[in-house]
């Protein structure tokens, strides 16, 4: 059975309460034992001490049942009218001489607090007045009759001579002052009583004090005046003594206070200090294990590829040695064809481990994502176990995209790999494609759900046979770090990293899944307007064009690939001059005549790097072209200055075809200003 933890004002409502019958109580025992029954004690409690007359106990009563009413909730009207009641009885007191029959009349201090009382009754039932201008009333009643209270206490005869307190009981001081305290309580949500009764370190360290501060002030003024009365101290010394000893309780109460904000503050900043060290000891943990698993499975992947690779060295070295001792001719062509094609095949090898280093160039082209997914898989099988079957249902063979290639594939391949990871016992993985009608669907975003806007759209589905999500699991799955796998097995960037990158080609990823039942991916992306068309792969064959038969600069330091790019362009009918670095090309151009075209590799010995050549170009020669060329996109360089990447990039290994139309479509283009 659940119990309801009680609100934090629960507490002083049930002290209100009890207050306000004890209210009650003290004044029906003056009506009925006292004035009723003529028992003397309960008019006045000592034959020195004034009595409790018939209409302060009225108004005590009735401002007891006016709160109990408060209390109950019941209709404001109640607590109004006995607020009214309290004010005429006191007016009534002061108005008609013999309104209490003869007996002693209220006191001036009776007569404030029960005006008082009657405006705590009214005012409380009034829901828009403001918290200070409820609090004032009861903080002054409660002062008003505390001041009797504690003077019964030490001298009542000085009392008794002052001209407010003259014929105020202590049962009636005691008795408003129990009323004043509960109708406090039941505004303890406001003010300084907020204060008091919050469950919060420094209300509970001034609860604590309240004793010491109320009881030690008390004692001591007693002790003087006993002191007083004995003729042991004079009155200014009496004075000095009492000033001295609240100063005293003030100063300890003062650095008591403070010892323990010190405390409390020493042990939030060492809490804080700890959770830094935490979370930078998690963020280094976070770091290493995306490395770890970084590097493992670049083993891998890399054990993988160097086989391939080596199967690709093994039939360009056979084909070229063939083509040197062969004396048939007519099979020469063969080898060549081979070896170029095997040669094509490593380019596509590396480009996959740059992908995987993060240092491929984002460039989104023209793709079949049939293709795609079938290259991938090909690089899947080498990390995917025997005991996982994976199947294909590709039925999108002739639709174009336009998508970056090896970051799709490197979006596919992580997909893969969890679902791989959420079938360590075994199972099976279907990859699909189709053709959807999407408008207005929710996909994960970058900084949450994102609509895709309508179209034709080609989606990519991977389904595995693991144990699912739940819905919160699966809300938050595409969130960075965010993983379902157990500590030090998964970084949680894989689903966040295909999410972005669907995005990025305005397309966007899906999540669906039942507990028990497995987790759906689905990448989705555009259609590209240009139609069902194919990319210009690397089986063209060379093809002779017309002679361009313009100056160009080739800048490298490796002379293998300047005398093969030499030649390939030289057979073009240009004019090939090559630099084997920056300072050596700006020299050449700087004698004269500068060439139409300069290519240069982005990283050369030297100060200066390819791209700063390229800028140096711009400024002094403005009529050559640049064209930059590399063996990896150094993503680092790429980013010192966002200008010189308008230039056209080659990517090696450069496909003579390639090279003579990236030529010829700068060379076509008029010189920049």
């Amino acid at each position: 059975m659940n119990r309801q933890m009680p609100s934090p004002a629960t507490k002083p409502r049930k002290f209100a309460f009890a207050l306000a019958v004890f209210a009650g109580i003290l004044a029906l025992l003056d009506l009925g034992l006292g004035w009723g029954a003529g028992l003397e004690f309960f008019i006045r409690i000592h034959p020195s001490f004034p009595a409790m007359v018939p209409s302060t106990a009225v108004c005590l009563l009735s401002g007891s049942l006016g709160l109990i009413a408060i209390h109950q909730k019941q209709n404001h009207w109640i607590a109004r009218g006995c607020g009214l009641f309290v004010a005429a009885i006191v007016i009534a007191n002061y108005r008609l001489p013999h309104f209490d029959l003869g007996h002693d009349g209220m006191s001036i201090g009776t007569a404030l607090a029960c005006t008082l009382i009657a405006v705590c009754l009214v005012f409380k039932t009034l829901p828009d007045l403001p918290f200070a201008g409820r609090l004032f009333p009861k903080t002054l009643g409660l002062s008003i009759v505390m001041i009797p209270t504690i003077g019964f206490l030490f001298n009542a005869n000085a009392l008794f001579n002052n001209a407010i307190y003259t014929q105020m009981a202590l049962h009636t001081a005691i008795g408003f002052a129990a009323l004043f305290i509960g109708f406090l309580l039941l505004d303890s949500q406001s003010g300084w009583v907020k204060v008091l009764t919050s469950p919060g370190l420094g209300s509970q360290m001034l609860r604590n004090l309240l004793p010491f501060i109320i009881m030690v002030p008390i004692s001591l003024t007693g002790l003087a005046l006993i002191a007083s009365h004995m003729n042991y101290l004079s009155p200014d010394l009496r004075a000095s003594f009492l000033a001295y000893l609240m100063i005293l309780l003030l100063m300890s109460a003062a650095i008591y206070f403070a010892h323990v904000t010190n405390q409390a503050e020493q042990r939030a900043l060492q809490a804080e200090k700890l959770q830094r060290e935490s979370d930078r000891a998690r963020q280094a943990a976070e770091i290493a294990l995306e490395r770890g698993q970084k590097i493992e499975a670049l083993g891998k992947l890399v054990s993988g590829v160097a086989h391939d690779f080596n199967n690709t060295l093994s039939v360009v070295l056979g084909n070229l040695q063939l083509l040197q001792v062969d004396p048939d001719t007519e099979a020469h062509p063969g080898y060549l064809s081979d070896s170029v094609e095997a040669v094509q095949h490593a380019a596509h090898l590396t480009r996959q481990l740059l992908s995987y280093g993060r240092k491929s160039r984002l460039e989104p082209v023209p793709s079949v994502l049939d293709e795609l997914v079938e290259k991938t898989l090909t690089m899947f099988q080498r990390l995917c176990p025997a005991n996982i079957s994976v199947t294909t249902q590709l039925s999108t063979p002739d639709l174009i995209v336009q998508v970056d290639q090896v970051n799709f594939q490197q979006a596919l391949l992580n997909i893969l790999i969890n679902a791989k990871d959420a079938q360590p016992n075994g199972g099976a993985i279907i990859v699909g494609s189709s053709t959807q009608e999407l408008g207005r669907e929710i996909v994960a975003g970058f900084g949450g759900p994102e609509h895709l806007f309508s179209g034709t759209f080609v989606s990519v589905t991977v389904v595995d046979a693991g144990p699912g999500m739940t819905a919160q699991e699966l809300s938050r799955a595409t969130e960075p770090f965010f993983t379902t796998k157990p500590v030090g097995e998964g970084s949680g960037l894989g689903l966040s990293v295909a999410s972005g990158f669907c995005r990025q080609s305005g397309g966007g990823m899906t999540l669906s899944s039942d507990l028990g039942q497995g987790l759906t991916v689905t990448m989705s992306f555009p259609v590209s307007p240009d139609g069902p068309k194919r990319v210009v792969g690397g089986e063209q064959q060379v093809e002779h064009s017309e002679s361009l038969r313009h100056q160009i600069l080739l800048v490298d330091d490796d002379p293998k690939v300047t005398r093969v790019m030499a030649r390939q362009l030289q057979l073009d009918g240009n004019e090939v001059k090559v630099a084997v670095n920056a300072a050596q090309a700006l020299s050449m151009m700087e004698r004269g005549p500068a060439p139409d075209l300069v290519i240069t590799d982005l990283v050369m010995p030297g100060d200066m790097q390819g791209h700063m050549l390229a800028k140096e170009i711009r400024a002094r020669f403005p009529k050559t072209h640049v064209v930059l060329m590399s063996g990896y996109d150094s993503i680092r360089q790429r980013q010192t200055d966002s200008e010189e990447w308008n230039e056209p990039f080659l990517q090696k290994p450069i496909n003579w075809i390639l090279l003579r139309e990236v030529a010829a479509s700068v060379l076509s283009q008029p010189p920049r200003n």
